[in-house]
């Protein structure tokens, strides 16, 4: 199975085989937008075609795009994953059509990888935007926030206040900076990751439960050193999400059609 999560600044393919996990390759979606091609620029994974495919996706001109490379070179369709979708949770979410797949897809993954023993999981996914949603121990998916991403509330400080300085490292630095560099490397990195862990613990007290924080996204290795070592650090979750997905609709399927055969 291929897994594709077309992102705004990433598209990342998962190949998975028997359900594991083999290989991810990542590529730039503004590439991929810029020559209106995908495959050219992932000839690992156009060597796997045909094969069962399946997507999410927030740049409907990427999707586009890719689901024409499929019908030419595997005469397919790839499944498009939508809210719609089949993902062993339930969603009560008020405004459902403005509510982003990805953000199902990774509590659907994190709800039937770390909800064990019925407890609630908090899913962290660090991209563009920083999303922190809550999961219920049955399976609920409740909503939660929206901040902007590491990176992006980095360029909004940029613009906002051009004299600071633009620094091509944000790593490393003590919570209490002895510089200008020092304290944006603080407020940037460390800042984000106090208001990881805050936001969670707040849900948590809300919910007065004792929740799995599981994190994920592109940028989630940047705090990683600075997140409690209980919260669990999975940079695939999204591409095993849709695994789960990509199975249960195969489990459904095969249902329909020993139904059909009776």
């Amino acid at each position: 199975m291929l897994a594709i999560d077309v992102g705004n600044t990433h598209i990342t393919t998962g190949i998975f085989e028997g359900g594991v996990l083999k290989e991810v390759l990542r590529i730039s979606t503004l590439d991929c937008l810029r020559d209106g091609a995908f495959l050219v620029h992932a000839p690992a994974v156009k060597a796997k075609l045909p094969h069962d495919t399946i997507m999410v996706s927030v740049r409907a001109q990427a999707t586009r795009i890719i689901v024409r490379e499929w019908e030419r070179f595997g005469g397919f369709y790839p499944v498009i994953v939508d809210a719609n979708t089949p993902m062993g949770i339930e969603v009560r979410y008020s405004t459902r059509d403005t509510l982003g797949v990805d953000r199902l897809v990774c509590a659907a993954a994190a709800h039937r990888l770390y909800g064990k023993q019925g407890r609630p999981v908090i899913v962290v996914d660090m991209g563009t935007a920083t999303t922190i949603d809550y999961v219920s121990e049955h399976g609920v998916f409740e909503g939660g926030m929206i901040a902007p991403g590491l990176r992006s509330a980095y360029e909004g400080l940029l613009t906002a206040a051009p004299q600071l300085p633009r620094l091509d490292d944000l790593g490393g630095g003590s919570i209490i900076g002895a510089s200008t560099d020092e304290c944006v490397r603080s407020g940037v990195l460390k800042g984000h990751a106090a208001m990881i862990r805050k936001a969670s613990e707040i849900m948590a007290r809300t919910r007065r439960r004792r929740p799995v924080v599981v994190v994920t996204g592109g940028l989630s290795a940047m705090v990683r050193d600075d997140l409690p070592r209980s919260y669990r650090m999975d940079g695939d979750l999204v591409l095993k999400g849709l695994s789960i997905i990509g199975s249960l609709q195969r489990e459904e399927r095969v249902k329909i059609s020993g139904s059909s055969g009776r």
